[in-house]
């Protein structure tokens, strides 16, 4: 019998410490559902560490974002990096690829050496850069490409889990609402489904964190009734969960 693949995770706190400790070195990819905060984790590791961040989102951007324009200098033709991957400034910072497995083929192949060696063309990134990248899995059904095997050679790999203990910390440090962490810590698998078939809301971390914030806002105007958490619920997270949240809002 052939054993089934085992694949190691790791969560979003394991990931922030890790990015802080690999990737002044080694490139980062963050590999995960959506909305798992990803993206969020990133931004926490740079600013912790003082670096600025800047963001690179993959399918916004063609091979010339990558490796510059070239331009004429004496009798040769020289590439000139874009300025958000080379600023003029020395100074160390955090360069976030997101989105990186949406990229096309070309893009890809255009991030080899950035990745590996921390260059584009002749250029060097200032010393001490980090370089980071974040995605979906294809089983996520999101906008994802194959990664080729050239990219996945240069980069070490993370599958961020998501850890309801440490979201939950989080949630409560942010402000969200007791009426979700209650039924998050009484319903836990409530946080994270599967992404459906068709186009339509679904539970994660960000969808409950952009309820809890939605109904703030109606609540704030005194508008915030039964009917209304169910519609507001059914536009955020999965169908079944908005109508058990609903009921225990009605309930409560």
């Amino acid at each position: 019998m052939t054993p089934s693949a085992l694949t190691e995770t790791v969560t979003l706190s394991q990931a922030r410490e890790l990015i802080a400790c690999l990737s002044h070195e080694q490139s980062v990819l963050l590999l995960s559902p959506p909305g798992v905060g990803k993206s969020d984790v990133v931004r926490q590791a740079a600013a912790e560490a003082g670096l600025e961040c800047k963001s690179l989102l993959g399918t916004q951007i063609a091979p010339e974002d990558v490796s510059g324009v070239p331009r004429i200098i004496g009798e040769r033709s020289v590439f000139c990096p874009p300025r958000v991957l080379l600023p003029e400034s020395p100074q160390k910072f955090c360069l976030f690829l997101d989105e990186l497995p949406a990229c096309a083929p070309d893009v890809q192949k255009a991030f080899y050496s950035l990745l590996l060696e921390r260059r584009i063309g002749e250029y060097a990134l200032p010393q001490g850069t980090w370089v980071v990248a974040a995605g979906n899995r294809a089983e996520d059904k999101a906008l994802v490409r194959t990664i080729s095997s050239a990219l996945v050679n240069r980069v070490l790999i993370l599958n961020v889990r998501i850890d309801v203990a440490e979201w939950l910390a989080w949630a409560r440090h942010s402000g969200v609402r007791a009426d979700v962490l209650a039924f998050i810590e009484q319903n836990p698998d409530a946080l994270l489904r599967p992404v459906p078939d068709r186009a339509a809301p679904f539970s994660t971390p960000r969808a409950w964190a952009s309820l809890s914030r939605a109904l703030d806002l109606v609540a704030a105007r005194g508008r915030l009734t039964g009917p209304l958490v169910r519609a507001l619920a059914a536009g955020r997270v999965s169908d079944d969960d908005a109508g058990r949240f609903a009921a225990a809002w009605a309930g409560a």
